[in-house]
């Protein structure tokens, strides 16, 4: 279900993008992240294999509207000369996927699996949250790319 949500987010984030301002498909991935993460909380109350699909669904389809939309933003509002350093930079975020993982172990082997589901959604709402206060929500189209100055500074 994860892999069919991350196809159909791909498949729909032109027609997203068109459709909705700039800013709100920004905020729909951790918006739509924090769904997943309250489904997938709400199978401890509701043990059923629908939720725990539908969560998985959820957090394929936020989650590429987020990477195509917030790379879109990146890669318009940087410099050409430097889009290969702040694409690295943001590849070496995922670096924090490990330690994310070995917290859920840790608060797991300590607590529960009911317990990294609940703290899983804390984490997607800090995120969501994080967003929802930036001002990239309030972009109300895609910036224009952004043009080398002529005669710039010494690289």
């Amino acid at each position: 279900m994860f892999g069919i949500g991350m196809v159909v987010g791909a498949l729909l984030a032109t027609r997203i993008m068109r459709t909705l301002p700039f800013g709100v498909v920004i905020a729909l991935g951790p918006v739509v992240g924090f769904a997943a993460a309250v489904v997938m909380a709400a199978t401890t109350l509701v043990p059923t294999p629908l939720l725990a699909a539908s969560s998985f669904f959820l957090l394929g389809v936020g989650p590429i509207v987020w990477t195509i939309s917030t790379t879109t933003l990146r890669q318009s509002v940087t410099p050409a000369r430097l889009l290969g350093r702040v694409s690295a930079i943001n590849i070496m975020s995922y670096g924090a996927r490990p330690l994310g993982a070995g917290i859920g172990a840790l608060v797991g082997s300590a607590y529960g699996a009911e317990a990294c589901l609940y703290l899983a959604v804390a984490g997607f709402g800090a995120q969501a949250l994080v967003i929802l206060l930036s001002p990239a929500v309030g972009l109300a189209q895609q910036p224009a790319m952004v043009e080398e100055a002529v005669g710039a500074c010494a690289r």
